[in-house]
């Protein structure tokens, strides 16, 4: 016989027997966890999958130290400060009140000192986990065998610092080649924001360039560098743990229900023909904007180098739909006009009564690129018939203006020519100001003395003078039997006793080539008048009355305006028809034509300069200072929804998208994006970054298949522009944040980082343009350090550099009296930048109106009405503003002692200008989120806590639906599935890691 003895001892069993039930209560923990992780995904989908939510913290909800961190979802077709559900355990139970002051009497932390550098920053319900027939208990008593707790973090409410920047990848036409990027490709980053930028150190540096591609999680942010190279560190982290994010996706959804954002890159034709018309600028498919490669004539001076800074525009005629207006034309800036009656220089037997017009034209190019000159025309209409009375005899004698002045096709024309001095004796031939009609720059025209007929193509003009010379003869046409002569030898006697009735002129803009009419311009309303008895001599050619008016600027408001020039309704002054009411667009010193009131007759010009006008360039020269670039025209692919603050809205105030008189359109900004997929851009790599990079490829489509460049840009989405369907928006910011840390990085999207440093062409002061290669550095963006960094608010985000070339104190058209009445520069520098301080100043006043706004009606449910007037933000005037405005109204922006707050220059920051570098990541909603969970195994027979467990993962909505039987291009309200009409878009985990107390 033999037998088998166990070789261990009781002891050691009693340990293994310890170590396995251990083992087993982890597990057990675990397990627990993981089904806290499985509610919380369950109520996020619920709460926050549908696209009509959107989502902000308890911070601003009377949250206190331990709830703060809560989040919130809002139904967004509702209205209110109250919840839908706050994303925290207990709450899929019984739901929190609107203000989570206390997050409950059983609570474990979820986010603690490790994380925040506090304790119990997030403290979350406990909830048990019961059961029946547990051994050891009676009947049908249920005994606690667990617990388990879990909380959702907002991270869209986070600035994201580690938003890799990708624009230098975007290599192709017509950002560049397979090699490098060209001078466009280089501007991407003004046309959008490339990731928030701390205060404390550069994501985008030579440095942590390296290291942010490879981020994965928020701790992982303590290993960037600081400018002196030494670690983030913790500490600093956790003092960001509400302001900082490593980065945020969102999907391309609206959030009042519409479904995904539609691409107007790929279908611009979604907003009318007049937007596709102005969105149409390549030459290579029959836009305007012209060919570098294949310059008109006259040729631009200097030549364009194989890869311009500058660009010119063909002038073009109107295209107008839904209010969209599109024309590439000058603007009529001035208008002289003075008539002339005597008889002819026969002494005291003269035979004839002659009529003479002087004119004077002002032309403005109101853009910050060039157009390509070309000779143009204007016609004169409803020109009046005088009542010319013999003073001796009484006789009563009609000259028709219109009838004298017309040319063989029956109207008052003027030739405009632009003489391109293409003569070679001309010693001005290749003078750049006369090959290319610089930006912003005012020509004018002067009718010389002449007695011909008017030809059809109009009376002559001569290019580039600015006076109509008072002793001149002007154009000169008989009209008539003489006026009787006076007793004294050489002298007339008579009066102009009226003028027809109270009448409008209006002046047609053509182009002399085609006679295509490129814009039309109403004079204010003159009145009827009678002159003074005049007695002359033979050979005065002083005026007898005239028509002089001009567009209003910077102060200058008409009569039945209250708001300042570019501020006004219906006084864009790009409008076709201009104005739209004859008695406030233009201006006059008067509305009765009388000489008195309208011309100096002893000065030798028409008119005499005034010094307070921006537009007035008769005494000055060709200083570059003096030109007034106010709006642009694209020259690359759209990127940023605010890039349309430069559509011309008919009767709108100019600038009107994305700003807070934008009505209706700013709902553009829910509904739409541009991917920079336009016909011209050759991208058909899905491992290339789209030319908005920082538009993320979903790779994979609901069916496990690629997504490949067809499905983002072929025929189908050229047709619907639902590209959306496999896109999330990188570096997106909820714009519900109240962390003023995390709002001051996103407003630094826009900077300028070490060698991409903001460089502008040099311009000449004598010529008023430069070579491509010719540029310097803007001494305001230094190397970036903490003291110094500014961030940058384009007004021209595609052509800044162009026309940024200013001379601070500049005097303009007045040297005699040394003050400085137009600040020139502040209209040609396309870009505002805000030192560090102003900056914080505008982020505190956006967070504190935010709460104000959260605390009266809960979160800001679309763009749209974040972008528009409130009642609850108020002008100096009791108006009501928007939140942007009010909040730079506060900190005091536009109130600086160089800024005069009435000029409405580029310098004057606008929230438009804020939108179009954070249009295309600003949402009212997050996306992104990451959740905490806790599970912990009880003894049911003692009670006691046996096991605990903690977890972390990082979860993302998608743009497919929960069931993917829907298509993800279906609206809500298309949904056919009840599984997506409750659940909405699917929520994915990203990334996942267990938790040890000393991680929370």
């Amino acid at each position: 016989m033999w037998c088998c003895c166990s070789s261990v001892s009781p002891a050691t069993r009693k340990i293994e027997t310890a170590v396995a039930g251990n083992f087993q209560k982890q597990a057990q923990a675990r397990q627990n966890a993981q089904l806290a992780l499985d509610v919380a995904l369950a109520q996020l989908q619920k709460h926050a999958g549908p696209d009509p939510r959107v989502t902000a913290t308890a911070d601003s909800f009377g949250g206190s130290s331990s709830t703060r961190h809560y989040a919130g979802v809002w139904d967004a077709t509702a209205s209110g400060a109250d919840p839908v559900a706050w994303l925290v355990s207990g709450n899929e139970i019984n739901p929190l009140a609107r203000t989570p002051t206390s997050p409950g009497a059983s609570t474990v932390e979820l986010v603690g000192r490790q994380t925040t550098g506090t304790a119990n920053a997030v403290l979350a319900p406990l909830v048990a986990l019961t059961s029946v027939g547990v051994p050891g208990q009676a009947g049908a008593t249920a005994a606690t065998i667990g617990r388990y707790a879990w909380w959702i973090g907002d991270q869209g409410v986070k600035a994201p610092i580690a938003a890799t920047d990708k624009s230098a990848f975007v290599n192709y036409p017509p950002f560049g080649n397979d090699i490098q990027q060209n001078e466009l490709g280089s501007r991407i980053g003004q046309q959008i924001a490339l990731g928030a930028g701390p205060a404390n150190f550069e994501p985008r540096d030579a440095v942590n360039s390296l290291l942010v591609p490879n981020l994965k999680a928020a701790n992982q942010l303590a290993f960037l560098r600081t400018p002196g190279g030494t670690p983030v560190g913790l500490a600093t982290l956790q003092a960001n743990f509400a302001a900082w994010s490593p980065n945020n996706f969102n999907v391309l959804s609206d959030t009042a229900g519409t479904g995904l954002r539609r691409d107007l890159s790929l279908v611009p034709g979604l907003l009318g023909a007049g937007f596709v018309a102005w969105a149409n600028y390549s030459d290579a498919r029959g836009g305007y904007m012209e060919n570098f490669t294949a310059p008109l004539l006259p040729t631009p001076r200097p030549d364009y180098s194989a890869d311009p800074l500058r660009r010119r525009y063909r002038m073009t005629a109107r295209t107008v739909e839904n209010g969209i207006e599109h024309r590439v034309a000058p603007v009529l800036s001035f208008f002289g006009l003075g008539v002339s009656l005597r008889n002819d220089a026969s002494n005291n037997t003269p035979s004839e009564l002659q009529v003479s017009l002087r004119c004077v034209v002002g032309l403005w190019n109101p853009y910050s690129s060039a157009l390509v000159p070309e000779d143009l025309q204007i016609v004169v209409k409803n020109l009046p018939t005088l009542a010319v009375r013999d003073t001796l005899t009484g006789v009563l004698r009609s000259v028709s203006l219109e009838s004298n002045f017309s040319n063989p096709d029956g109207e008052v024309k003027f030739a405009l020519p632009f003489s391109a001095n293409t003569d070679p004796d001309d010693p001005l031939i290749g003078d750049p100001d006369r090959s290319s009609w610089l930006p912003g720059r005012v020509y004018n025209w002067s009718a010389p003395s002449t007695n011909i007929d008017p030809p059809l193509t109009g009376i002559p003009m001569q290019f580039y003078t600015r006076s109509a010379v008072v002793g001149s003869g002007g154009v000169v046409r008989p009209a008539g039997a003489p006026i009787g002569p006076n007793t004294v030898a050489g002298e007339q006697n008579y009066r102009i006793v009226e003028a027809d009735a109270p009448r409008t002129l209006t002046i047609e803009l053509r182009r002399a080539s085609t006679g295509e009419v490129l814009g039309s311009f109403r004079s204010p309303l003159f009145e009827s008048f009678t002159t003074a008895a005049e007695t002359r001599r033979v050979g005065d050619l002083s005026d007898d009355l005239a028509y002089l008016f001009r567009l209003p600027d910077r102060a200058e408001i008409p009569a039945s305006e209250s708001r300042p020039w570019l501020e006004a309704p219906g006084r864009d002054p790009r409008e076709f028809q201009f104005p739209l009411d004859s008695a406030e667009g233009f201006v006059v010193p008067g509305n009765d034509p009388q000489p008195a009131a309208l011309v100096n007759p002893g000065a030798t010009s028409f008119v005499s300069s005034n010094s307070q006008l921006l537009l007035d360039r008769y005494t000055s020269g060709r200083d570059f200072n003096e030109d007034a670039p106010v709006f642009e025209l694209p020259r690359a692919p759209l990127l940023s929804m605010g890039s349309l603050q430069h559509l011309l809205v008919s009767g709108a105030r100019p600038f009107s998208v994305g700003n807070s008189w934008g009505g209706d359109r700013n709902a553009w900004f829910d509904r739409y994006f541009f991917s920079g997929l336009t016909p011209e851009t050759l991208w058909n790599d899905t491992s290339k970054p789209l030319p908005n990079p920082q538009l993320f490829i979903v790779r994979r489509k609901s069916n496990g298949d690629s997504v490949t460049a067809d499905d983002l840009s072929g025929a189908d989405r050229q047709i619907d522009g639902l590209s959306g369907k496999h896109l999330l928006q990188r570096g997106s910011f909820n714009l519900n944040s109240v962390s003023t840390a995390a709002w001051s990085a996103v407003l630094r999207g826009v900077r300028f980082v070490g060698d991409d440093n903001f460089a502008f062409h040099d311009v000449s002061t004598s010529t008023g343009t430069g070579s491509d290669s010719s540029t310097v550095l803007n001494e305001t963006t230094p190397p970036l350090n903490s003291d110094t960094r500014v961030a940058g608010f384009p007004r021209f985000a595609q052509s800044a550099q162009e026309t940024f070339a200013a001379t601070d104190g500049y005097l303009q058209s007045d040297p005699d009296t040394a003050i400085n009445v137009v600040n020139t520069p502040l209209f040609r520098r396309g870009v505002r930048f805000l030192a560090l301080a102003d900056l914080n100043a505008l982020s505190q006043a956006i967070v504190a109106l935010v709460r104000l706004k959260h605390e009266a009606s809960g979160p800001f449910r679309t763009l749209q009405e974040f972008l528009a007037p409130n009642e609850l933000f108020l002008d100096a005037t009791g108006g009501q503003i928007s939140l942007l405005e009010k909040a730079i109204a506060d900190a005091n922006i536009n109130v600086d002692a160089s800024l005069n707050p009435i000029e409405f220059s580029s310098q004057f920051l606008t929230q438009a200008d804020i939108m179009t570098a954070l249009a295309p990541v600003l949402f009212p909603r997050s996306d992104t989120f990451v959740i905490r969970t806790y599970g912990e195994a009880v003894n049911p027979a003692t009670g006691a806590t046996e096991g605990r467990a903690w977890a972390e993962a990082t979860v993302q909505r998608t743009p497919e639906y929960f069931d993917p039987a829907d298509d993800a291009t279906l609206a809500p309200a298309d949904l056919t599935r009840e599984a997506n009409k409750t659940y909405g878009r699917r929520f994915k985990v990203v990334s996942f890691r267990w938790l040890t107390r000393s991680d929370l």
